[in-house]
């Protein structure tokens, strides 16, 4: 899928001047983090959202690149800092599903960040668990149903709608 598209990273101005499908890489700093400053990241993710055309173009392109905490013994999902950004960032918008990619286990990481898990550790691997399913679920149904907005106001059908949560939990599922 990725040797079709063009590789982003850039800010929300470069984003709105894009007219092919690629694939974006929202890199969020360590400092922007710390700062719970995710104006930069709201930017580009609204820019995502702002026409059909862009709602359509960039269907299932979105990875998620954070920079700064390679030094850092944890996973992303056990830093607090971490889980705060994104705890805000979803708040502000809801579209994740629709946007993230399959691949890369994107899915996985982006609702490690939102909901509770533990981490299983093995011989320099590690696995994921949901503490709370119910939780799971619940967020899931939250971005789903707040999500609803968009497809109404660009016309996406029902059923492109119902394909991508269905290939978004698949994605989770395999990763």
């Amino acid at each position: 899928m990725y040797n079709q598209k063009t590789i982003i990273l850039t800010d929300a101005d470069g984003l709105a001047k894009n007219s092919l499908a690629a694939v974006l890489i929202l890199q969020i700093s360590r400092n922007e983090i710390e700062a719970l400053n995710y104006t930069s990241s709201l930017e580009r993710l609204m820019v995502m959202a702002d026409s059909r055309e862009n709602t359509i173009r960039y269907r299932e392109s979105l990875l998620i690149q954070i920079a700064g905490y390679d030094s850092d013994p944890r996973e992303l999902a056990e830093i607090p800092e971490v889980r705060r950004f994104f705890a805000r960032l979803v708040n502000e918008w809801p579209h994740w599903l629709w946007f993230l990619s399959r691949e890369q286990g994107t899915i996985s990481l982006f609702l490690s960040l939102i909901c509770k898990i533990k981490i299983h550790r093995a011989q320099g691997t590690y696995g994921l668990e949901f503490v709370q399913p119910a939780e799971l679920s619940a967020r899931i149904d939250e971005l789903l149903t707040r999500g609803i907005a968009l497809f109404e106001a660009f016309n996406i059908s029902p059923e492109d709608a119902e394909m991508s949560a269905k290939s978004a939990l698949a994605a989770m599922r395999m990763s």
